[in-house]
């Protein structure tokens, strides 16, 4: 074997667990890399064919008539129509442990015959007679039933009936049940019709053969189709064109998870630099070796490709590591994205690219880090290296400080630590970034997880009412509210009303981006008393309505655009009618759709419906679940004698934990992304004590020499470690201030595109500061007892 190689596998093996420690920093970011990147291109792929494989529709047409078989077959041949179906869908309720859970029933023409917008089969009967439904797999825990069991439902205008669950389905185009806190079913229209609603098919799904992928060609085919049924006495009250093939949460998917892989790059740079760093280090260790290598013929290249070779070693072996591992962590992350999105992963392969990619980043990362130190260091001249005697000269910074009358209040081995950690101010400043960056990530994590706690809560300030009941048909308030007000508890009840609403453009028809379960794309008028008592609006321009009866509309941010200002007019459809309106405010409402606030005295008047109301909200005296849920049933009961139909009912607290549950898996990454960082900066710490205390050998020997004793040793190494921990504390916190900040903006955008306060967790920095004190304490004491080790003798004479 050429001397080289023994060499390199020498230096390899002489500091086998420094050289593992580094191999395990490089090892962190890959594994990061790997992990977040095959989760990414695995949710990415899948949640494209989980969606597209229902065959979503193109658009929906919601109108009011009855399409005949006939007229449906001539639809399915209009030119640049694929596909088209008849559904209708329901809000209704169901009965749960006594308790009354909205559940959405989805009406279908044909269940042998679905084409459009279809749903998976998991277990049971498909094809439902009508007295059964099927229902989609993520509702059963939250309907506490399984597959056979009979459910309470109750439509709007029928009475409270059992319907048994005859079979299980996926539907990948809905969020999971337990995230809505509502339940997904499936029925014929004759099932819809023995539960009490008289209604047909109100809706058309409509998929396009050309131009499948464009919104604007997708509403003109869909116009043209409306125009088709206007000529047959059809009325078309609405059409619905979601983002083509996109499933609704996509868009937010792809950029949390890009965030996290550029985070993922951060990690893997940090720990690059550290490896660059310690490879410095070695060479200062081998300066006089460089020297007499030099001396017998050795060049610069020859010298410089020793410690490359070395370094291309730790990087493969980190690289063998880390690999496997990110692949199983990769699957627990995207299984658990599955969970949250409702997807069903067919294929569980992680692409090629991944592994290429952590290969590539794995090995270039950290030889363009190391690049600098190594050549510099390789091009030393030869009476440079050899008369080197190993002892650093303290820098003008530890002198500055020494000087100062505070640290001269301390004793001897806290000044000469703080000396020591301010000799190698260029790997101090690294260990200060590597472990500032991890309070950062960690402390970022826990602020912005406050942040959203504290953001759900503005749910409760913003609204104070407990209760919101919408009604099948508008009714006289006056016969209603006072009853509802006598009830004991109840503190407020307003009548409100509200319709499904869109920006009149050049269409002849209102047109909308609502996904077909009603929820995600929606956009409605919420009419309302100015002078309300349940309705705290948190205002960002302008101000709040004030007058009864003006044209005046205030949107929240949701509904607004980029081009909307102040003063500007709005076209607004109201049942089918285009509507003018003033802009004079626009609010922050969270948890909410897109919503145009207007007075109900306006409503009335473009309605004809004078002190008539669609909408019920109810204030309690305690805002509390268990309370909330015994008034509902008292309202429900007077509801009830008052033969009220309601539509929905959805308490303030159900609201609450669906929006709650959306982010669950983001905040847990984040913070997983802090643990990563946080050990990439332990490693960092342990290794730069480990480096001064071996660059000062020869020091140690002669303050032994001269009377120094093992635990003076001890505390002097232990102390830097802990001077270097609290600095990169501070450093963390205000790096912390701008990531939160950032990090903030960018998760309120993607969920309630409203920021996120910039909100600093006391919790957070008090667990850092406990994580870095001992991470600091232990780092320090392998150092420390390797110095004592060590004889004066030994330590005099170490090169």
């Amino acid at each position: 074997m050429k001397p080289r190689y023994r060499k390199v596998i020498r230096d390899l093996t002489s500091s086998y667990s420094k050289n593992l420690m580094l191999a395990l920093a490089i090892a962190v970011g890959v594994f990061g890399i790997g992990s977040i990147l095959g989760a990414y291109k695995v949710i990415n792929r899948e949640m494209a064919v989980n969606y597209l494989s229902t065959e979503p529709a193109s658009a929906t047409i919601e109108f009011e008539g009855r399409i005949s078989n006939g007229l449906l077959d001539s639809i399915r041949s209009f030119p640049g129509i694929k596909k088209a179906e008849r559904r209708a869908t329901i809000t209704a309720r169901m009965k749960v442990d006594e308790r009354w859970y909205p559940i959405l029933l989805f009406v279908i023409d044909d269940f042998s015959k679905m084409e459009i917008s279809k749903f998976l089969p998991v277990s049971g009967s498909q094809n439902p007679d009508h007295q059964s439904m099927l229902v989609e797999r993520s509702a059963l825990p939250v309907m506490h039933a399984q597959e056979g069991d009979q459910i309470t439902i109750r439509t709007p205008h029928g009475q409270a009936q059992r319907v048994k669950i005859v079979g299980q389905v996926h539907d990948p185009g809905l969020a999971p049940a337990w995230q809505e806190q509502a339940g997904y079913a499936y029925i014929s229209l004759e099932a819809l019709h023995r539960l009490g609603e008289k209604q047909n098919f109100d809706l058309l799904r409509l998929q396009v053969s050309d131009n499948e992928y464009s919104a604007s060609e997708i509403t003109k085919k869909a116009e043209l189709v409306a125009d088709l049924l206007k000529t047959k006495g059809i009325t078309v009250h609405e059409i619905q064109v979601p983002p083509p093939g996109k499933h609704p949460h996509q868009s937010q998917m792809n950029a949390v998870l890009t965030i996290f892989t550029v985070f993922c790059f951060m990690i893997l740079m940090l720990g690059s630099i550290l490896v660059a760093t310690s490879m410095a280090t070695l060479m200062v260790k081998q300066i006089r070796q460089i020297g007499v290598m030099k001396t017998i013929g050795g060049n610069s290249y020859q010298i410089a490709s020793l410690y490359f070779l070395m370094l291309l070693v730790i990087c493969v072996i980190a690289l063998t590591v880390s690999i496997p591992l990110s692949r199983l962590a990769a699957y627990g992350f995207y299984t658990q994205i599955a969970v949250l999105l409702n997807l069903e992963i067919t294929d569980t392969s992680i692409p090629w690219s991944v592994p290429l990619i952590q290969i590539l980043s794995g090995i270039t990362v950290p030889m363009i880090a190391a690049a600098f130190p190594l050549v510099r260091g390789s091009r030393i001249s030869v009476r440079a290296a050899l008369d080197n005697y190993g002892v650093s000269a303290t820098s003008n910074t530890a002198s500055f400080l020494s000087r100062l009358p505070i640290i001269n209040a301390f004793n001897d081995t806290f000044r000469l630590a703080l000396r020591n950690a301010f000799r190698q101010r260029a790997r101090l400043a690294l260990t200060l970034g590597l472990l500032a960056a991890g309070g950062a990530m960690f402390m970022t994590a826990l602020n912005v997880s406050e942040a959203w706690d504290k953001n759900l809560k503005r749910i409760y300030v913003q609204r104070l009412y407990d209760q919101e009941i919408k009604l099948n048909d508008r009714i006289n308030q006056d016969s209603i509210l006072g009853r509802i007000k006598s009830l004991e508890g109840v503190t407020t009840v307003e009548g409100w009303d509200y319709s499904s609403t869109s920006v009149v453009k050049e269409s002849k028809y209102e047109v909308t981006r609502t996904y077909p379960d009603k929820g995600h794309g929606s956009f409605s008028i919420l009419a309302l008393p100015v002078n309300t008592k349940l309705l705290n609006p948190t205002i960002t321009e302008g101000r709040w309505l004030y007058a009864e009866g003006t044209n005046e509309v205030v949107l929240n941010q949701l509904a607004r655009t980029s081009e909307m200002k102040i003063g500007d007019q709005i076209y607004l459809s109201l049942e089918d009618k285009p509507t003018t309106w003033k802009i004079i405010g626009f609010t922050e409402d969270v948890g909410s759709s897109a919503a145009a606030y207007i007075s109900i005295r306006s409503f009335e008047k473009l309605n004809g419906s004078v002190n008539h109301i669609k909408m019920i909200r109810i204030g309690y005296a305690d805002r509390s679940k268990d309370y909330a849920w015994n008034k509902n049933r008292e309202v429900d009961r007077v509801l009830e004698e008052l033969n009220v139909r309601v539509s929905s009912s959805t308490p303030v607290w159900l609201l609450h934990n669906a929006v709650a549950a959306h982010m669950k898996v983001l905040v847990n990454s984040l913070l997983a992304m802090a643990i990563l960082m946080a050990v990439v900066g332990t490693l960092g710490l342990t290794s730069t004590i480990s480096m001064n205390v071996l660059e000062r050998t020869r020091e140690i020997g002669v303050m032994r020499a001269i009377g120094a004793t093992p635990k003076k040793i001890r505390s002097l190494i232990i102390l830097e470690g802990l001077t270097i921990g609290i600095l990169s504390i501070v450093l963390a916190f205000i790096i912390s201030l701008g990531l939160s900040y950032f990090m903030g903006e960018f998760i309120g955008r993607i969920s309630f595109r409203t920021p996120l306060t910039l909100t600093i967790s006391i919790v957070a920095i008090v667990i850092w500061i406990m994580i870095v004190t001992i991470g600091s304490y232990l780092a320090s004491i392998l150092p420390a007892k390797r110095a004592n080790v060590i004889t004066t003798r030994e330590a005099l004479s170490y090169e």
